[in-house]
């Protein structure tokens, strides 16, 4: 094919080249018939010789991918050849592809990462369902929106790479990700096929490495013939032992062995994020539903101060109360504790900091697998009380008889309790520490009416604006406004002296239509009735909308809703 852009194929009027590959080439383009931009793929494949096979098995299997109507999946909207030539013309997609989303900052969370393999199970387990193996799936073909939509590619294409259409390149090229059945020959490839290479990619995702790689084409299909695949664990320390588990199912070399389905290894990738969101191993769920990986990143740093806030916090409480029995004389060294608490926050945030500044397969280990007490220990030049001294200590230890010491020997054993000179009252905790709790101006706005909550206890009535006076730096409060689906998390971030101002999310709106009119219509846990109602305006975020029928058939859709713009959910069984 020529380097030269057409002007046209078939009615749509190219705009650019976006894209070529060793299978075709492709283009953004317009459909002037129905006002909107497609994406057309011309294909590397000549029909001019071979009229009685290729062309009936291309179209063939054309009008199978054309079924496929999901929203995990890309619409095809035409198959057609002009000159001898197929094209397909499809949606045009708006996003990034995985394969380079997994090399641009920030990382992805684990909480992506199992998000997005389970999307992409999600459009497999349909394909399916509907007789149609993909038999190319990795990271070029699995396509992230702009609104976190997951997107697989290529349906139907890549199920003829057992005929002239393919070229031998796209086939090898894809090797590492093939099932053994698939590099063997097999002709009787199903859907198993599909999880392995499903399973491989989620390594990848997971480590940033495929599971058999290697210079030589020979030396990766003999390691996914006869090879383990490399310990995850040994890869990425502290990975969820389910995490573990469900690759380690995908990956089975006997595929009467291996995950059956993609839809069973999908709901099992959910029900894993799910439970490491409800027992505190990542963010809230509410705190993780938006789509903007600027957010999350914010997120992720969020916590990352907590743990490091925490930490802190527990040393200095140690601290204290090591120093309410100890001589007045001690009382100037609160100063180096002071700075000796600040130096262990540093070292917990910095820890933090490499986690999610690292490789994919490590933003999700926990900030400092060593305890906070151990590393402010570390890092304080004061040595550590070894316990908690009691507030009255028995008279009959000798440092109470002993004579006062001198105060050169106090300051050597400074963390040494040392009596008062009234024992029967322990001397007032030194006070320096509190200054780390500073209290700050908080402003909070949005176009939309908002409660702020104080754990269980409104501290401003709903309204679009709030001045907060006084509230602790480091502060985690409620943003709620039920009316538009908001109830968010923030942590006061504003340091000594300065504000925080903290706007929530914008508004959008979900645009619901059903074929069925006998059901309910449900946003999360929240029961909004039967349709028709207008369009509902919500924060923006992702949602779970689902139907509740009274035959117990209940289809659920995961939206993402952004800013300014309405999403659609159409239930069309």
């Amino acid at each position: 094919m020529s380097d030269t852009l057409p002007d046209k194929i078939g009615r749509y009027q190219i705009l650019e080249r976006v894209g070529r590959g060793g299978m075709g080439v492709l283009y953004r383009a317009f459909d002037p018939v129905l006002d909107r931009e497609v994406a057309v793929k011309v294909m590397l494949a000549d029909f001019s010789n071979d009229t009685e096979q290729m062309r009936p098995r291309f179209y063939r299997e054309a009008k199978a991918a054309a079924k496929l109507q999901h929203r995990n999946i890309v619409t095809v909207f035409e198959f057609a050849e002009e000159n001898n030539q197929p094209h397909i013309v499809m949606e045009f997609l708006r996003g990034i592809p995985l394969n380079s989303r997994m090399t641009t900052l920030p990382p992805l969370t684990l909480a992506d990462q199992l998000d997005i393999v389970a999307q992409l199970c999600s459009g497999l387990g349909y394909a399916h369902s509907m007789g149609i193996v993909h038999r190319d799936v990795k990271p070029a073909n699995v396509f992230i929106l702009e609104d976190g939509t997951v997107k697989l590619l290529d349906f139907g294409i890549a199920k003829l790479a057992t005929s002239t259409l393919t070229q031998q390149g796209d086939v090898l090229g894809s090797a590492p990700y093939m099932s053994p059945e698939q590099v063997s020959g097999a002709q009787n490839l199903d859907g198993r096929s599909d999880v392995w290479s499903t399973g491989v990619l989620l390594f990848e995702l997971l480590t940033g490495r495929r599971p058999f790689e290697g210079d030589a084409l020979t030396t990766v299909i003999v390691g996914i013939l006869k090879e383990d695949p490399p310990s995850l664990e040994g890869l990425v320390p502290g990975l969820p032992k389910s995490v573990v588990a469900a690759v380690a199912g995908a990956l089975e070399k006997d595929r009467e062995r291996r995950t059956p389905k993609a839809e069973d290894l999908g709901r099992e990738l959910q029900r894993i994020r799910q439970s490491l969101l409800a027992s505190g191993d990542l963010p809230p769920m509410e705190a993780t539903r938006y789509a903007s990986t600027n957010v999350l990143k914010a997120l992720h740093d969020d916590r990352q101060k907590e743990a490091a806030g925490t930490a802190a916090d527990k040393t200095l409480k140690g601290m204290a109360a090591g120093a309410a029995d100890s001589a007045p004389v001690v009382v100037p060294q609160s100063k180096t504790w002071v700075m000796a608490a600040g130096a262990a926050a540093v070292v917990v945030a910095a820890i933090g900091a490499w986690v999610w500044l690292g490789s994919s397969s490590q933003q999700d280990r926990p900030a400092d697998t060593t305890p906070a007490s151990s590393v402010a220990a570390s890092a304080s030049p004061v040595p550590a009380s070894p316990a908690p001294v009691p507030a009255e200590p028995p008279a009959a230890k000798p440092v109470v008889t002993n004579p006062a010491p001198s105060p050169s020997t106090i300051e050597k054993k400074a963390a040494v309790p040392v009596p008062a000179a009234d024992t029967k009252k322990p001397a007032p905790a030194p006070v320096k520490p509190a200054a780390l709790a500073a209290m700050v101006a908080v402003s909070l706005s949005a176009p939309y009416a908002f409660e702020v909550i104080d754990g269980t206890r409104t501290i401003s009535a709903a309204a679009t604006s709030h001045e907060l006076p006084a509230l602790p730096n480091g502060r985690a409060i409620r943003l709620v406004a039920p009316d538009v689906f908001l109830d968010h998390l923030v942590k006061i971030d504003g340091g000594e002296g300065r504000r925080f101002e903290y706007s929530p999310p914008g508004l959008g709106k979900i645009e619901i239509r059903a074929v069925r009119g006998d059901c309910r219509i449900m946003v999360g846990k929240r029961d909004l009735g039967f349709l028709p109602f207008p369009p509902v305006t919500v924060v923006a975020g992702d949602y779970e909308v689902s139907l509740a029928c009274p035959d117990g058939q209940n289809p659920m859709y995961k939206q993402t809703v952004t800013p300014g713009r309405t999403a659609r959910v159409e239930f069309q069984k």
